[in-house]
């Protein structure tokens, strides 16, 4: 065996357990992995790993039940994942492969950079120190400890080495291979050694005009791609589903290569020890993060520099498709909003198609690592090309130096837990006492984003449950969440409750809406470590301290002439089950064929009074009226078959109140909706919930 793998396997040991301490070498032992990326990871396999085989191979249907999805949507190392599931009758229950994960990513990080050095210089010392570089990498090191898959940064190293090393006979076959294996680890890689791939093989194109092996090439990757993708689940997720909002946002800030604060794990990380952070936006820091280190922005300015004084040495012929790289890839990143800190230095629209499409890659600052990377390989290359031996040696030395006293601070910050932190492993007795009565347990509003997964960890963790659509994917089929969510409120609001379901309860405002529904219903509500459960049949089981809290559970208090706002990110509204959010926009949409509003006022009936609803917009398919009901305490006060907001008069519904309509001044307003649609629907956008009436605001009042 070559000596250098087994150097770079002994550092790839040691970088690991630097990082996770003794954790490092127990592949059962899941108390470190407590920030909330980890744990959905973690839940994700779990699920995957106990469940059947199916077909495609990727299928993980128990994590997050109707709406369809595949292991690829994860984090969790697709292609390992896949492995360990086919030994899974010969491993511990509670096994994970992660930290086998981290090993592997810092033997190849470091590894694959030293082949690339060592061919370009033939110099053993000279490539290990180079390789140092790769391995202390902020964005590298970021990654893992935060998005697993995403820290397989030597897919882009290995694609360097390729067009560097790799003889053009085998090229293709080398390309083919690393790019359909990419998309089992993460498709973002996958679409940075596509955007790769394109340039190498266009580059080629340009020297030999051969158009034919151009197509060629690019034509049978690409099959042989989404082959791979197709065998492994991609396509449970609609095409649309993959288009995903914040392309502008989530990107390169023209001071991320200087700024050394990431965000990470709802925390935060100021990787140097003399630079100070930068300001910018919190989506620039995390996904834009692209801090070179002090020893990084040296390497940058002698590339610069050797580049201007050395321009006509320059051999612009092997050069051009890196050029291409550094030039492509960074605009991709910077995206349409182009910012140094704060300051806005460029921002221009996009055509909403397009702007959809790119979509794709909202995180856009992502897609600088390649650029990050060939700063690295062109700086080091450059100064053993114009310094001898000896000279190179210490001048790489010394700024690797730099680049370790630097970095430092950021390492220092993961030894002292700021990422990694012990999981509470307490256990609730009311878990216990469940005796495997249910199958399932699920959120009452079906949401990607929930912070429910990690809340609930333990309980997702210890095989109580088959299935659950508490989920964190990188993609999943929105029309079918929107589906799944319609039909589970028309449920409720029939008092009909799965006896073999758990529901959790995390929003107020639902809570309120469940018990107005089942408050005289055989349906136990219990408030469990800060989170309210929901279980059919288990009324008697309610101690004292849940029945205390659901009886001061009531309807928010409507003064006379208060106008009530509409945000859907308000748990302290009015707004009850059946409602969803409008893009950060003011307003509620209402989802599915029923949403509720509630709440109570104590009202002199001696005078009469009315409410007044402000509508903003309605969804509505072309040639097609939408037709709603309004009813007051289940009575249909108003009907609607309009296909304008306008239609309603002033754009407000008013509903007068009369005293025979309600009950302990309590007021549940319903809306009926026989037909909802979706944007994607009428071709507005990808967006695939099934939405009726935008409510903006409500006020009690007198009638004048």
């Amino acid at each position: 065996m070559n000596k250098s793998i087994i150097y770079y396997v002994i550092l790839g040991i040691f970088s690991s357990y630097f990082i996770l301490g003794n954790n490092f070498f127990s592949f059962t032992n899941m108390d470190w992995m407590n920030s909330i990326d980890m744990v959905q990871d973690l839940v994700s396999w779990k699920y995957f790993k106990n469940d059947i085989w199916r077909f495609p191979i990727g299928m993980n249907p128990n994590y997050g039940i109707e709406i369809g999805n595949s292991i690829v949507f994860t984090g969790s190392v697709p292609i390992l994942a896949i492995i360990f599931k086919t030994f899974k009758f010969i491993l511990p229950e509670n096994f994970h492969y992660f930290n086998l994960w981290y090993f592997i990513c810092f033997f190849l990080q470091s590894y694959i950079a030293y082949k690339i050095i060592y061919s370009l210089t033939k110099n053993s010392l000279y490539s290990f120190l180079g390789s140092l570089f790769f391995l202390i990498s902020p964005i590298f090191i970021g990654r893992l400890v935060m998005h697993m898959s995403l820290a397989a940064h030597w897919l882009i190293l290995f694609a360097f080495y390729i067009e560097l090393i790799v003889t053009k006979k085998k090229k293709l076959k080398y390309w083919i291979f690393i790019i359909s294996f990419s998309a089992l680890i993460n498709f973002y890689l996958t679409l940075m050694l596509l955007g790769l791939f394109f340039i190498f093989t266009a580059s080629r194109l340009l020297d030999d005009k051969n158009f034919k092996l151009f197509f060629t090439e690019n034509f049978l990757n690409l099959i042989i791609l989404l082959f791979v993708m197709f065998v492994f689940g991609y396509f449970e997720v609609p095409i649309t589903d993959s288009v995903g909002v914040g392309y502008g946002n989530y990107k390169l800030n023209l001071a991320s290569i200087f700024n050394p604060l990431e965000h990470i794990n709802h925390g935060q990380i100021l990787w140097s020890n003399i630079l100070p952070s930068i300001k910018m936006s919190g989506g620039e820091q995390s996904e834009g993060f692209n801090y070179l280190g002090l020893g990084g922005i040296l390497l940058l300015l002698i590339l610069i520099i050797t580049s201007i004084f050395r321009f006509k040495d320059l051999n612009f012929y092997k050069l051009k498709p890196f050029i291409l790289i550094f030039i492509l890839f960074t605009l991709v990143a910077l995206t349409n909003k182009i910012y140094f800190s704060n300051i806005e230095i460029l921002s221009f629209n996009i055509n909403k198609y397009l702007y959809g499409m790119l979509g794709i890659i909202r995180a856009s600052g992502r897609f600088f690592w390649p650029v990050y990377y060939l700063i690295f390989i062109g700086s080091i290359i450059i100064i053993y090309k114009n310094f001898s031996t000896k000279k190179s040696i210490t001048i790489i030395s010394i700024i690797l130096l730099l680049q370790i006293i630097d970095l430092s601070n950021g390492f220092f910050e993961l030894k002292n837990n700021k990422v990694f932190a012990i999981r509470d492993n307490k256990k609730n007795v009311f878990w216990e006492n469940l005796d495997n009565q249910f199958d399932t347990i699920r959120t009452v509003y079906i949401n990607n984003n929930s912070s429910l997964i990690y809340s609930l960890k333990n309980v997702l963790l210890d095989k109580r449950f088959n299935k659950t659509d508490i989920f964190r994917l990188g993609r999943y089929n929105r029309a079918i969440a929107s589906k799944t969510r319609g039909e589970l409120n028309l449920k409720f609001n029939n008092k009909l409750l799965d006896e073999k379901t758990i529901f959790i309860i995390e929003n107020n405002n639902h809570l309120r809406n469940l018990k107005y529904l089942f408050k005289n219903q055989n349906a136990g509500f219990f408030f469990i470590d800060g989170i309210w459960v929901l279980a059919h049949n288990q009324k008697s089981k309610m101690n004292e301290q849940d029945i205390n809290k659901f009886d001061n559970i009531d309807f928010i208090y409507l003064n006379l002439n208060k106008k009530i706002d509409f945000n859907f990110y308000n748990k302290e509204n009015i707004d009850g089950l059946g409602w969803t959010h409008n893009q950060n926009l003011k307003g509620i949409w209402s989802e599915g064929k029923i949403a509720t509003i509630l709440f109570s006022s104590n009202l002199n009936y001696e005078e009469e009074y009315i409410i007044k609803i402000k509508v903003k917009s309605l969804s509505i398919k072309n040639n097609e009226n939408l037709k709603f009901k309004v009813l007051l305490n289940k009575k249909i006060k108003k009907e609607f078959s309009v296909n304008d907001v306008k239609e309603i008069i002033n754009e407000t519904i008013f509903l007068k109140i009369n005293q025979n309509e309600v009950q302990d001044n309590n007021y549940a307003i319903d809306f009926l909706i026989e037909n909802p649609v979706s944007p994607l629907e009428q071709y507005n956008s990808p967006d695939g919930r099934k939405l009726g009436i935008l409510i903006e605001s409500l006020e009690l009042s007198k009638l004048k």
